[in-house]
């Protein structure tokens, strides 16, 4: 390839990480987080669950059969169980809903929710309202927050959605430029120098992930960008060209949940017979919600919804509501023939790690931590050359400042993230939560900003860096202690309190909180990216001097 050409391609691999590079960070940084959100840390940052629940599916039965008698008739279009821990539910919720198509006599849609104890099955709560009411209600806690923020950045439909979407496409466009620009890569498969200098490391490193990585960061890139922009512009586009705009008849020929034919005739569900049968279906299947459809008719059906287990995607077990008889297993895009309807059903599991247990989610998040330091060392492989340069682009307090900015926004979201661990242990058992958990959002984006501008406003780069591990480090110290102090969760009593997923969560944390504390210490860069600005400003006249000697002894 032309030089003119790879000139072009390494300025807009350049342009590309310069723009979007703090972003990728932060999405893929949350994103290798989020993937033990659900269940491992929704278990543990909620007491109710912590201690295993097996769900006894005659209780169940009689639960749905008792508070049907309560609701209006209008409200079995559709009845949701929801085991505890899976999603967003801490508590077994049963949903009874109705879906709005009789206004004259029903009104809008809305659903009335029954939450019980997952042990006893008492009675905890009960919630009434429209869909868009009732989800808003939740109580939000650090896992859900950790989810949603990866998805969306927590700034809703369509915009969050679109930006996620647009930077697994930028991912993807770095992932190509980087590979043909670096012509000799291959060459430098094996190369790593991680004690030869910061400049070493981060150069050796960015390409090392960047190859060796590249099949999952581009599998990350594809399914991010699909996931982000299917809701927003794929499906919106198929409708409107297929089925003129009209997005709820895309939705239920392409779905593999039909409503069933109402018969008209009465007939008591049977629905402890089908829980019992998707509660076995497997031994590493596990149960997230069972809906069910026609209650009290003939023809109504129940569909189990499954994760995990042989298959990589979600399963759903279709059974017969009237006899409680199993019918068929499917994946949610079964309708769809060849392998378009594999590949959708593997998008979401394949993008988080949904499959094949603890061990893939572990290697899931070592992988998505390369995935966000290929664009920070990206981005700070472009500041040190920047700062070495003997006519650099740019004036040193741009670098300078963008440095700070670097190191403050990627920094601060992992000192953001590691608070909320110690925060979510306070809220969850001090009875402090306040709606929608305002201070598990306030002090995520407070804590951040004020790391943001605390990198700004300090001088020293390398110092800014040192104490911000530090913290990150303590805070992840303190996690174990604090939960054995608030909840008495600890080793010695595990077997007793069946606390296997929190324990380990405490031990992890504590693991990751020592070793960063361990590299805080051994913190001494060399590089000018973290050099005081009166050495930084030093080394650039050095270097403007050793280039013009070297001119004159050429002209000589």
């Amino acid at each position: 390839m032309k030089s003119i050409n790879i000139k072009k391609l390494y300025a807009i691999h350049s342009w590309v990480g310069i723009i979007t590079g703090i972003l990728l960070f932060v999405v893929a940084f949350t994103g290798a987080v989020a993937v033990f959100a659900r269940p491992e840390l929704k278990i543990w940052a909620s007491p109710e669950i912590r201690t295993p629940a097996q769900v006894d599916p005659i209780q169940v039965e009689r639960l749905v059969h008792e508070y049907a008698a309560m609701v209006p008739d209008n409200h079995f279009d559709a009845i949701t169980i929801a085991m505890p821990g899976m999603r967003s539910a801490t508590a077994l919720e049963i949903r009874y809903e109705y879906h709005g198509h009789d206004h004259e006599n029903g009104g809008p849609d809305s659903v009335i929710q029954y939450q019980f104890d997952p042990h006893s099955y008492e009675l905890l709560g009960e919630k009434q309202g429209d869909f868009e009411t009732l989800f808003d209600d939740y109580q939000y806690d650090m896992a859900d927050f950790i989810a949603n923020f990866h998805a969306d950045l927590h700034l809703g439909r369509p915009v969050g959605l679109l930006i996620t979407g647009l930077l697994g496409l930028t991912l993807l466009a770095s992932l190509v430029t980087g590979v043909i620009i670096h012509r000799k890569i291959l060459r430098q498969l094996f190369t790593f120098r991680p004690f030869k200098g910061f400049s070493l490391l981060m150069n050796d490193g960015h390409k090392v992930m960047g190859v060796w990585g590249m099949l999952f960061h581009g599998l990350i890139g594809f399914t991010g960008a699909f996931l982000g922009l299917a809701l927003v512009i794929l499906v919106p586009a198929a409708a409107y060209v297929s089925y003129q705009g009209d997005m709820e008849a895309l939705i239920e020929d392409f779905t593999s949940t039909p409503d069933p034919v109402i018969a008209h005739i009465e007939q008591p569900t049977q629905i402890a017979k089908p829980l019992q049968h998707a509660l076995s279906y497997h031994p590493d299947s596990k149960l997230r919600t069972a809906r069910i459809l026609g209650y009290g008719d003939a023809n109504a059906v129940i569909y189990s919804n499954l994760i995990g287990g042989p298959q990589m995607h979600t399963l759903i077990l279709e059974h017969q509501g009237a006899s409680g008889e199993f019918v068929q297993a499917f994946g949610n895009y079964s309708k769809i023939e060849g392998v378009s309807g594999i590949v959708l059903d593997i998008m979401f599991p394949a993008h988080f790690g949904n499959f094949g247990g603890v061990l893939v989610k572990a290697i899931w998040t070592l992988l998505g931590l390369s995935t966000a330091l290929l664009p920070l060392s990206g981005l700070m492989l472009w500041l040190e050359r920047g700062l070495n340069a003997s006519q650099p682009k740019y004036s040193l307090q741009t670098y300078q400042r963008f440095n700070r900015l670097v190191i403050g926004a990627c920094g601060g979201v992992v000192l953001a993230t590691a608070q909320l661990f110690p925060l979510q242990l306070v809220l969850s058992f001090t009875n402090l939560n306040l709606a929608n958990n305002q201070l598990v959002f306030g002090s995520f984006f407070a804590s951040w900003l004020l790391c943001i501008m605390w990198a700004l406003v300090r001088f020293d780069a390398a110092h800014t860096v040192k104490w911000m591990t530090r913290l990150t480090a303590g805070l992840l110290l303190i996690v174990m202690p604090l939960d054995v102090l608030l909840t008495g969760s600890h080793l010695l009593n595990v077997l007793s309190t069946g606390h296997y997923v929190s324990v380990a969560v405490d031990w992890v944390l504590f693991a990751i909180g020592g070793l960063l504390w361990w590299l805080s210490l051994r913190w001494k860069p060399n590089s000018a990216a973290f050099l005081s600005t009166a050495e930084t400003s030093q080394l650039a006249l050095s270097a403007q001097l050793t280039s013009g000697r070297v001119v004159e002894e050429k002209q000589s």
